[in-house]
């Protein structure tokens, strides 16, 4: 009996404790922090610390006098109006700092601090759980601004809860902006808190506020998702991919509206694919096939020249931002290569204007570039990892030639000396070691023949050669692309590719070895990798081969205007994906000379059709008798083939029928459907209802705007 009352008086206080949609336990703390009129800290204010550089010191001599008095007028402001002025000064402020070329991260880390010692972000908070909209907007627009390393600590200890309640008032646009950006901060925490952001709806706000078009809340998004994907480790990687992010990341990509959410939305879809758990779904959602021709498009200096001019980013990234970015360059994945590699060369440029460049060595950075440079096979990455080299003074390593199988033995001269190790080229030379014999150089041989009698200077040589293996084109002698399946296990394993090439091992032979034949014959010492391969091995021999046909088809094949078209056009492939369809849609990856071919086959074996409306959309069909523009030739092939065509309109005026080519005017006849950005859900209902085997001919299926009310002359 006692313990239904205890039950039941728990239920009464955690109802009496929601306000509409859950809301989460926030710290008394916060909750009785009281107003800034009433609230603040006794402590004494900061001093400016006398190891700080003089610059930085003259800085803040200026600064925080100011920032004190604003402080000390939130704390007596009498109103809602003399706090948001107050607040507004503190925000100019910060703001300011931030915006300083080469001090503005250490006077600005300073002004955080003081902000966090003064009770400020206590204070915040309040503000944030108690205040009217207009101030709370105010509120989270200067904690989005002060959430440096130490701030992220408090607010992660008593202020999640506020942050989450907010981000629950999703449809909220003024609210939106800050609590997106305060997310995008948060989620750079720990682990620990990226989970509790991710089961507590802070990921779900974000994935919702995704299909927004406000760059400002989209910029936050496609940041929040990065440092998710980066900070979060690999259960949170997990966690992401369950609630659909490699999908919704597409948008952010696909949209050409911002290179900056693009980028960062590259950089999250890419680091979930280094995570070999998750890789296949990150593939599936086809975001990933963006990346690279996204990055081959951009000016990494003129786009370093745009982030110094945004007080957002002017300051460039921290340490350990660049850190996470090392195992990226490590990474067999290209589109992981490419993108760090663009990353670096945009701080490169911001680094060098602050004479901060030691950063790159500190972090183990200038060590992976010269390895891309020598080992990598993209013309792009290389050429990204070359320009960091070169702004931070470093010198640039010859790239190293691929087909090591094939070398000649002064190939194998100019690698010796490129790793440093020009001591022992003579010995080499002298016993002829050409490509052949270096792969297969026992540490026997090195120590009795080459005379490398060390024991450490013979881990630096074995350390180099099998990072030379591991990055060496063995097609000439790998008819099975047996390295390739090696990488797939683990690209640490393509090492042993030469190994067993010598012993005459090929995939199709290789489940027939023995762990011992592994070990003797093949020199695979470690018996944990030798367990791997072989149980990889034996599933490829039982596992079952599925054939997919052309003529499957997609059940959706998307006609869009890129000009205006493009981030509908993804938002419907994201949305009907959801719901189980597959999706057709242009990403600019066909190769030249297939692509008119390759784009009539995917409308003619598409079930259906979706023909995207955009402002302006059949402009350039007016006028084109020859049938060359993409958008006409595409309707016209989907009125011939008997597709089932769905038009979705989104600001788009209806042109005169006579004004477009007679072979495409029978598109006029089809029911479309308007797109409603407020109610996606309730729009791509109706979309699927004419999916799902009705004709969007048929007036009755409820189509939004019937076109059957404009006459069409000449048409029946």
């Amino acid at each position: 009996m006692v313990l239904i009352l205890l039950v039941s008086l728990y239920k009464l206080c955690r109802f009496f404790a929601m306000s509409g949609a859950e809301r989460l336990v926030v710290p008394e703390c916060v909750s009785q922090a009281g107003s800034w009129a009433g609230g603040g800290s006794s402590r004494e204010r900061r001093e400016v610390s006398p190891g700080v550089n003089t610059d930085v010191r003259a800085a803040l001599d200026r600064i925080l006098p100011a920032l004190h008095q604003a402080i000390a007028r939130a704390k007596q402001a009498a109103g809602p109006a003399e706090l948001r002025r107050a607040i507004a000064e503190v925000f100019q402020l910060v703001e300011e700092a931030w915006g300083m070329p080469t001090l503005g991260r250490d006077v600005a880390k300073v002004l955080c601090d003081v902000i966090r010692l003064e009770g400020g972000l206590d204070l915040l908070l309040n503000l944030l759980y108690t205040a009217e909209l207009e101030t709370k907007c105010q509120a989270g627009k200067l904690l989005e601004q002060t959430l440096v390393a130490e701030n992220r600590d408090r607010i992660a200890r008593i202020g999640l809860g506020v942050i989450l309640n907010l981000a629950k008032e999703r449809d909220v646009p003024q609210l939106a902006q800050s609590v997106s950006g305060i997310l995008e901060h948060m989620f750079k925490h720990t682990e620990e808190t990226c989970f509790q952001l991710i089961s507590d709806g802070g990921l779900d706000a974000i994935l919702y506020w995704c299909r927004w078009t406000d760059p400002i809340v989209l910029r936050h998004c496609a940041m929040a998702l990065a440092n998710c994907a980066m900070y979060g480790g690999q259960a949170n990687q997990r966690l992401m991919i369950e609630k659909r992010t490699a999908e919704w990341l597409f948008p952010l990509v696909f949209s050409r509206d911002d290179e900056l959410i693009r980028l960062h939305a590259c950089l999250a879809i890419t680091v979930l694919a280094t995570n070999k758990e998750i890789e296949k779904e990150v593939e599936r959602s086809g975001t990933l096939a963006l990346v690279e021709p996204f990055i081959a498009s951009l000016d990494p200096e003129q786009f370093a020249c745009e982030m110094l001019g945004s007080s957002d980013n002017s300051q460039g990234r921290t340490a350990d931002d660049l850190q996470r970015l090392v195992p990226l360059l490590d990474s067999s994945r290209l589109e992981a290569q490419c993108i760090a590699a663009f990353y670096l060369c945009t701080e490169a440029a911001i680094k060098t204007r602050q004479k901060k460049t030691k950063i790159f060595s500190e972090t183990g950075a200038t060590q992976s570039l010269k390895r891309v440079v020598c080992y990598s096979t993209s013309s792009t990455t290389s050429s990204l990892a070359k320009k960091v080299l070169r702004m931070i003074g470093e010198e640039v390593p010859r790239r190293i030639l691929p087909t090591v199988p094939n070398w000649k033995a002064c190939e194998v001269q100019t690698w010796l000396q490129q790793i440093g190790f020009n001591k022992y080229c003579q010995s080499f030379l002298d016993h002829q070691v050409d490509g052949d014999i270096l792969l297969r150089l026992t540490e026997e041989e090195l120590q009795e023949d080459l005379g490398m009698d060390s024991s450490i200077t013979r881990k630096r040589f074995f350390r180099e050669l099998t990072e030379l293996k591991t990055f060496a084109n063995y097609s000439t002698c790998d008819r099975s692309n047996l390295a390739d399946w090696l990488g797939g296990i683990d690209p640490r394993f393509r090492q042993y590719t030469y190994n067993l090439l010598t012993c005459g091992i090929n995939r199709n032979f290789l489940h027939r070895v023995t762990e011992q034949q592994l070990q003797e014959d093949c020199h695979i010492n470690t018996g944990f990798h030798r367990v791997r391969i072989l149980t990889a091995a034996r599933e490829t021999l039982h596992s079952p081969i599925t054939l997919q046909t052309a003529s499957n088809g997609t059940d959706v094949f998307i006609s869009y205007r890129r000009s205006t078209g493009s981030q509908l056009a993804s938002l419907l492939k994201v949305h009907l994906q959801l719901h189980g369809f597959s999706v057709f849609i242009d990403v600019e990856k066909l190769e030249a000379g297939k692509f008119e071919d390759k784009l009539i086959q995917s409308v003619m074996s598409a079930r259906n059709f979706v023909l995207v409306l955009s402002p302006n959309a059949l402009d350039k069909c007016m006028g084109d008798p020859e049938c060359k523009d993409w958008v006409h030739k595409e309707i016209v092939t989907a009125l011939n083939s008997g597709k089932n065509i769905i038009p979705v309109t989104d600001h788009f005026e209806w042109p005169d029928p006579e004004t477009l080519p007679k072979d495409m005017r029978a598109v006029l006849k089809f029911n479309g459907i308007k797109w409603s950005h407020e109610y996606q859900e309730a729009t791509i209902e109706k979309i699927i209802r004419f999916l799902q085997g009705r004709s969007s001919r048929d007036s009755s299926a409820g189509s939004e705007n019937g076109l059957d009310c404009l006459s069409s002359p000449g048409q029946t």
